[in-house]
């Protein structure tokens, strides 16, 4: 996949799957926009692809913040003529049971995760019109089609909620010839999982894979870029599971399920 000369707008992009995005689509030419509420973590990001030549430009935004949007997208839009490829990757969660949830955390996980989609995409539509590539990526979850065992249901809502803008937006955007899609990480190795999870809990969550590993965030960037590309100018309004297969299993896990056969 060749990116030179595409300009590729990644939200979320300074950690986990956006910062994999940005630099695979840097290491295929692609000059990348960062958008991240981090900017100590963008200033980071802004060194390490300027040790390797890579063109970056960061703008620092909170997606809570509608106005802020609006801001950043105007000052993006005096920075680059086009985008060719929008990537919704910013996403938040809110840790803890559902009769704890308090109504400001969900309210703010479904500000980032949710509208903060909405609003991106909704306000670059004329700078994705003037592009070549004309695509969208939204970075649901696995948990948007069961639940997030972590994430809380202001989490699961949200990325069900991703899924459901993907659809109406493929719809009404092909007018334009824009193709949106999403994808659906199931576990994913990020430094945030490192953090949070033991090598124990880790080895059972990978023992319920049916492909026996967890995804990493590079695995998910490459999907992205995947459908981003013209190799999938045909597919909008779809997503694509990126779970080594574990939206297979139901009801047990695959190992439980191996061992089963084997007797």
């Amino acid at each position: 996949m060749d990116y030179t000369a595409c300009h590729v707008v990644v939200t979320g992009a300074a950690s986990g799957i956006g910062l994999a995005t940005a630099h695979a689509a840097a290491e295929r030419g692609a000059q990348v926009i960062a958008l991240d509420r981090d900017a100590s973590a963008l200033q980071r990001m802004q060194a390490k692809f300027s040790e390797r030549a890579w063109p970056l430009t960061t703008l620092p935004v909170d997606l809570a913040d509608e106005a802020a949007i609006r801001d950043v997208v105007a000052r993006l839009a005096t920075l680059s003529p086009k985008i060719d490829l929008l990537v919704n990757s910013a996403g938040i969660v809110s840790r803890g049971l559902f009769e704890d949830t308090a109504l400001a955390d969900w309210q703010r996980v479904l500000s980032v995760n949710l509208t903060g989609s909405f609003l991106c995409l909704q306000q670059m539509v004329p700078l994705l019109r003037a592009g070549t590539g004309r695509a969208v990526v939204n970075v649901a979850s696995l948990a948007a089609k069961r639940v997030s065992h972590t994430g809380g249901a202001s989490y699961t809502a949200a990325k069900a909620g991703v899924l459901g803008l993907t659809r109406h937006a493929a719809f009404e955007l092909a007018a334009h010839g824009i193709r949106v899609n999403a994808v659906c990480p199931g576990p994913v190795l990020t430094a945030m999982t490192l953090n949070a999870t033991t090598q124990a809990a880790r080895q059972q969550v990978a023992e319920m894979v049916p492909l026996g590993e967890w995804s990493t965030p590079e695995d998910v960037a490459h999907a992205i870029l995947f459908l981003g590309s013209p190799l999938a100018r045909m597919i909008t309004g779809t997503t694509l599971d990126i779970d080594g297969g574990l939206s297979l299993v139901t009801g047990t896990s695959y190992a439980a399920y191996r061992a089963a056969r084997e007797k």
